[in-house]
């Protein structure tokens, strides 16, 4: 089986990590995978080409742009079973390409939802065409149980959605340094408790509701630290916030995360909209506790009380309690991440989200 990915980039983010593993898992799988970036390439690029994956970049310029159109609809040529896309873009595109070589379209979202149970609203006319080209689409694979309401009332057909959670294999977040070693170069000490909050920086991912529990808890507990790894456009409001609190610490775009994770004690995303994020899942396999909103499929993943502690999403004294708990009583926060271990191990393993992507790509490729 031919699947092209199509997506507007391979920046670092959760749905690109998610792609990252997935293609590469499909590659080694044996199934012909190709990867086509619209407008950038970025560092995850560089990784899929590493697993010796065939990628391209056409650095479109935009919809006025005929020429790059012209070399992403080319992809077509190369007789694929099926186009996966992500986003409304690649979307449009992806679909121009699967009616040209007669394959299945598959979206797979990745859109957050809100805590009114809503996908993050688009632009107008981002909106319009997502609902222009919605009925047509031969399947959508979603992360979350929670996203089928929302993608039925943007048009598409109920019967054509299907779910695959998302994914982490061990060696995805393999460690490469001593904890010691990496505690000591974050300026922490033996007996300190920190906290990580790994995201990409846009308002919607509650970094600066973040670093004020964190400042608040600290009065109660001092040797809670908090840390936020991640770059975006709030990046420098959040820098000064951060100056401004006791106790976090911005570190900017990383490249070891799972050192990172390893490093820490707990980690925490208090997200205003989500999917299923990575970086909570990373965290699970690595048996630690997660401190989280309950958005999108969140819950899905972390069970309140057993695996880690879900939260109002805005809610910052529960956030600031959360993490009171968590930092007085160590033991138990152990005890919360090696029960979300086994839990990651049971339901959001690698081998387990392959395996649910080939049978669905498998399945609509064929009809």
């Amino acid at each position: 089986m031919r699947v092209l990915f199509v997506a507007p980039d391979m920046e670092r983010g959760g749905a690109e990590r998610h792609w990252a593993t997935l293609i590469g898992a499909l590659h080694r799988r044996g199934v012909e995978v190709r990867l086509l970036c619209l407008t950038g390439e970025g560092a995850l690029f560089e990784e899929v080409r590493a697993e010796g994956v065939p990628a391209a970049c056409v650095h479109l310029g935009g919809r006025a742009d005929l020429r790059g159109l012209r070399r992403a609809l080319a992809e077509a040529a190369g007789q694929p079973g099926a186009v996966v896309t992500r986003g409304v873009s690649p979307q449009l595109v992806g679909e121009a390409i699967a009616r040209r070589a007669g394959a299945a379209h598959v979206v797979n979202e990745h859109t957050p939802l809100t805590p009114a149970g809503d996908l993050l609203p688009m632009r107008p006319h981002q909106r319009l065409l997502t609902e222009l080209v919605a009925p047509r689409v031969d399947l959508v694979i979603a992360v979350s149980e929670r996203q089928k309401a929302p993608l039925e009332r943007l048009g598409y057909r109920a019967d054509r959605i299907a779910t695959v959670p998302n994914g982490v294999f061990d060696a995805d977040v393999a460690v490469r340094a001593d904890r010691r070693l990496t505690r000591h170069a974050l300026r922490l000490d033996a007996d300190d408790f920190a906290v990580l909050c790994v995201s990409n920086l846009r308002r919607e991912k509650g970094v600066r509701g973040f670093i004020e529990a964190v400042s608040q808890a600290r009065e109660r507990e001092p040797r809670l630290r908090g840390l936020v790894a991640g770059d975006g456009p709030e990046r420098e409001r959040l820098e000064e916030l951060a100056a401004e609190r006791e106790g976090v610490r911005m570190l900017g775009s990383r490249g070891d995360v799972p050192d990172l994770i390893a490093a820490c004690d707990a980690l925490c995303l208090l997200s205003h909209a989500e999917a299923l994020p990575m970086s909570i899942l990373e965290a699970m396999a690595l048996g630690r506790p997660v401190v989280t909103t309950d958005v999108g499929g969140t819950p899905e993943a972390v069970i309140d009380g057993e695996t880690g502690i879900v939260v109002a999403p805005g809610h910052g004294g529960a956030a600031t309690a959360a993490l009171e708990r968590l930092a007085a009583d160590p033991q138990w926060a152990r005890e919360l991440g090696a029960r979300g271990r086994e839990r990651q191990q049971q339901r959001f393993g690698g081998d387990a989200m392959v395996d649910g992507y080939l049978r669905a790509l498998e399945g609509v490729a064929t009809r």
